[in-house]
């Protein structure tokens, strides 16, 4: 369990620093309120400390005898607030300096700078959030669609925890079960007659299959579509890429080699998030930013979902294009015969036969913005056929799938001690590895380590 102090308190700037209607300062901790008062003079003249909790007082930041700004403050006592803790939010004018100089006046008062994500932090250590609660915080922040919102906000209402909590409870009672025999070692025989106890364990296993089976989903709709556009120099990949996002956002030019590094945008289309890769032209490196940039589109080959192939119908189908199709013939790809206002000089059929590919193309044209919709509706077509559901429960991040993968290893060595009938030892040690890869995921288990990597995601201030 890490040492990590919740007896100070913290304060940051929890808007976005710049120029807006609002801004907001927060604290959190034990001086928050008696902080708030040496600072914040009430209109009522009622001191923060004695205020009803759930309030917001009018008044002014003073420094001395000096107004800073008008502001409402917000008070909120323990153990009924975001992070079981007093916290005081004090909404002011929008603008760097005013919140700034709030922010500095506090500082000047003892109170410690927040590290980021550190308000979500006392939560998760609080415990009025677990660690996957905490996580889709940032989700809910970080969403953009309304797929990956609602994702989020079912992970935020403890749908994920309380499923993984259930699996956890099932798991408990067979350890239990065989614990119990630990103490009898005689009896081994009696636990290895019992069908209940490998069957429980296949039952387990079956719901953490079911969960693992959501990770795709999970990842699609809170990362999005990684779609690539491909192809040789000059076929029309930037005059896609600006086309789809209905605005000049890459450099269009009929010199060849115009994009040498990557460029990636991001479209919604109904509800499916498409993050959008124009890379470089696949050809004759020339130079050594030509390599570099080969490399770096190789590297999108590699990590791609959805391929967008790109050709020139306007020119012959040159020997570039035929070594494109090995890189792209076994992934989810989608030919996009370009320049289709102009007359054609090869027929699709003939590269179909050539090189055995099952799948049919679209003809648009970049330049005129003719053959979009189709395109769009190929794409969707390509992620649940267009649509994406958001019901039931989505694992979304890496740490989540690798913890329910390894409880899969712990179980599946279990049942093979059972086959067996190994000493009752080796059985529950599996089972309990399998439960603390589960208490690990919710955050019942963590290290200050991970702590750090999850909330250094946040900003300051959340």
């Amino acid at each position: 369990m890490p040492n990590i102090n919740l007896d100070d308190t913290i304060a940051a700037i929890s808007t976005p620093i710049g120029e807006g209607g609002i801004g907001i300062v927060r604290m959190s901790g034990p001086q928050a309120i008696e902080v708030s008062d040496v600072l914040f003079k009430a209109k009522s003249g009622k001191a923060l400390a004695k205020v009803k909790p759930f309030t917001v007082h009018f008044g002014f930041v003073m420094d001395d005898e000096r107004v800073v700004d008008e502001v409402l403050v917000t008070v909120f006592k323990s153990p009924k607030s975001y992070t079981s803790q007093d916290m005081v939010e004090i909404s002011s004018h929008g603008g760097i300096v005013v919140t700034r100089k709030i922010l500095d006046l506090i500082f000047k008062q003892g109170i410690r700078a927040a590290e980021p994500g550190e308000f979500t932090k006392r939560a998760f250590l609080s415990g009025r959030l677990d660690l996957t609660q905490a996580e889709a915080v940032l989700d809910v922040i970080q969403a953009k669609t309304d797929a990956s919102l609602s994702v989020a906000q079912e992970q935020l209402k403890g749908s994920l925890s309380k499923k993984v909590k259930s699996i956890k409870d099932k798991l408990m009672h067979v350890y239990a079960h065989v614990e119990a025999f630990v103490d009898f070692p005689q009896e081994d025989l009696e636990v290895y007659s019992q069908k209940e106890v490998i069957e429980k364990i296949k039952e387990v296993e079956s719901e953490i299959n079911e969960l693992l089976l959501s990770y795709q989903k999970g990842e699609i709709v809170r990362e999005g579509i990684l779609s690539v556009i491909v192809g040789r120099p000059n076929v029309g990949k930037s005059s896609l890429l600006n086309a789809l996002l209905d605005r000049d956002r890459a450099l269009v030019s009929d010199v060849p080699g115009t994009t040498r590094d990557a460029l990636e945008e991001m479209i919604e289309l109904e509800g499916i998030l498409f993050r959008l890769c124009d890379t470089a032209g696949l050809g004759v490196f020339a130079d050594k930013i030509d390599t570099l940039s080969m490399e770096r589109t190789k590297k999108y080959l590699d990590q791609g979902n959805v391929f967008l192939w790109v050709l020139d119908s306007s020119e012959e189908f040159k020997e570039e294009d035929k070594n494109i199709v090995a890189m792209v013939k076994n992934k989810k790809v989608i030919p996009v015969l370009n320049k289709s206002d102009l007359p054609a000089q090869w027929k699709w059929e003939e590269v179909q036969k050539q090189f055995q590919m099952d799948v049919e193309p679209v003809l648009i044209s970049a330049k005129n913005r003719e053959g979009l919709s189709e395109l769009e509706k190929r794409m969707k077509e390509l992620v649940w056929e267009g649509k994406v559901t958001t019901e039931g429960i989505a694992v979304t991040r890496v740490r989540h799938k690798a913890a329910l993968e390894q409880a899969l290893i712990d179980l599946a060595q279990a049942g093979v001690v059972f086959q067996n009938k190994d000493s009752l030892e080796f059985l529950t040690f599996n089972i309990k590895a399998a439960l603390d890869s589960l208490s690990e995921l919710i955050g019942e288990v963590y290290s200050e380590d991970l702590l750090d990597v999850i909330f250094g995601e946040f900003c300051i201030g959340k």
